[in-house]
This record gives C-alpha cells, structure tokens and sequence, in this order.
C-alpha cells in the first residue's frame, strides 16, 4: 500500500471534496449574510455613519431595497465563481484531472472574479449617491472609493481566466497529440 500524499489520486480526490465544499458553502454564506445584516439594519447603519450623514438622517424603504441590492451585487458574483471553482474541484474529486470541464469551470469563474472586482470598486461610488438621497441641501455625499481589494479581485479573475484558456489550449493539444501517436 502507497503512503498518502499529495501526489497520490486518493489524496488529490479526498481534499478536492472538501475544497469544493467550501466554496459552495462559502458561495452560499457571503451573500446570505450580507442581506441579513442589511435585514437588520447593520449595514445600513454603518453606511450612513461612514457617510458622515447626519445621525438622525434616515433612510427611506427604496434607499434600502436600492442598499441592499447594490451591496449584494459584487457578493453574488463572488458567488458565482466560488461555484465556478467548485465545480472545478469537483472534476478532481471524480478523478477527471484532463477533461474540458475544469478550463471551462476556470474561465467561468475568472470572469465571475472580474465582474465581481468591476462591481466591487462600482458599487461603493453609487451606494454613496442613494444613500444620501434624501439628505438635506449640503449633507448629499458623492464619494468615489477605490480600493486595492477590488483591483486585486479584477486581477486573480484575469489570471484564473487565462489559466483556463491555456488549460483548454493544453487539453487540445493533448489530444491532437494523441491522435498521431
């Protein structure tokens, strides 16, 4: 009997489970507990501190259905690709390492990862604007917010993306190869 390491299949199909696991579970939990915490009114609270809003400004129920959206968009396609990965792992875990599913999987969740990175650095701006739609004359806030977390998203989703497609490149050539062999 082989030890169990990395390099074995056993190994390689037991962790690939449990990562795809994860990303489903993950996928699932960000966006829930996003819309939870502007459920009760956390996220809205926090935003409008951080806008410098005055404290008893209020917002009305478009502004948070419009909060809500908005703050959930980026989480949703994080999710999408977290499941793109999953799936990914999830062709390792049946022991399907060659196969055009996992480039496909890649690409789908780069691109997912790219969106998510667009809206990540989008989102902030326009949650500004409707948050303090209904403020008084003076107190409305345009905030332009960039970070370098939705940057970095953008550029591991364009990373993972060309990952597939040379994947997808490999997995032809491969079998063109063995073709004339």
């Amino acid at each position: 009997m082989t030890p169990d390491t990395p390099f074995t299949n056993d190994y390689l199909q037991r962790h690939s489970k449990l990562a795809a696991l994860t990303c489903q579970i993950v996928g699932i939990a960000i966006p829930a507990l996003l819309l939870v915490s502007w459920g009760l009114g956390d996220a809205a609270n926090a935003s409008v501190s951080q806008l410098g809003l005055p404290t008893d400004h209020t917002l009305s129920a478009t502004q948070l259905i419009l909060g809500t959206l908005l703050s959930v968009l980026p989480a949703l396609a994080l999710a999408r690709a977290l499941f793109g990965v999953a799936t990914c792992f999830s062709h390792f875990a049946r022991g399907d390492l060659f196969n055009a599913g996992q480039p496909r999987a890649l690409n789908l969740a780069g691109r997912w990862l790219i969106v998510s990175g667009v809206l990540a650095l989008v989102v902030p701006t326009v949650l500004t604007l409707v948050l303090s739609l209904n403020a008084g004359a003076g107190a409305r806030v345009f905030a332009i917010t960039v970070t370098g977390n939705g940057i970095l998203v953008i550029l591991f989703g364009a990373l993972l993306w060309s990952l597939g497609h040379v994947w997808a490149v490999a997995n032809r050539l491969a079998a063109e190869n063995a073709r004339f062999v």
